[in-house]
């Protein structure tokens, strides 16, 4: 963070992804979210747009696109933010087919961290990636882990 050099960049975390529902047009996500505030002062999170992607061997397909909206976060405090999004394009046949055939994908989000604090503002951009096995998805669709 070079434009900041009394104020610490916040962290992005990647906590869960889980799948709420699935059909042959959409995939509805719930992405999981934490963000931690290492700096003495509260920070507001003005928003936080992100892609959600899936890794395949030859590219990362986007599958959908989420953002926060504004969180405010205490100083030296985190937040867990859960952003619903919904998939309805080509490349969640790929991912689909991908999950199946591999028995689960690497879910990677993307995106950048837009941060006010008191005088200052500034950009934090992010990339996190976990795994989404069978496993978690049957457990999520059979209602487990809330």
């Amino acid at each position: 963070m070079k434009d900041m050099p009394l104020l610490g960049d916040p962290v992005v975390t990647l906590e869960e992804v889980r799948l709420r529902r699935i059909s042959l047009s959409s995939l509805d996500l719930e992405v999981v979210i934490r963000l931690d505030n290492p700096n003495p002062l509260g920070i507001t999170l003005k928003e936080l747009p992100f892609f959600v992607l899936c890794s395949s061997a030859t590219n990362n397909p986007e599958l959908a696109r989420g953002n926060t909206g504004q969180v405010t976060i205490a100083a030296r405090g985190s937040t867990v933010i859960r952003i619903p999004v919904q998939s309805r394009n080509v490349a969640l046949v790929g991912a689909l087919a991908t999950f199946v055939t591999r028995g689960g994908v690497t879910v990677i989000i993307r995106g950048t961290a837009v941060i006010d604090a008191f005088l200052f503002s500034w950009s934090v951009p992010f990339e996190t990636a976990m795994p989404v096995t069978m496993e978690q998805v049957a457990g999520n669709l059979a209602g487990e882990g809330k």
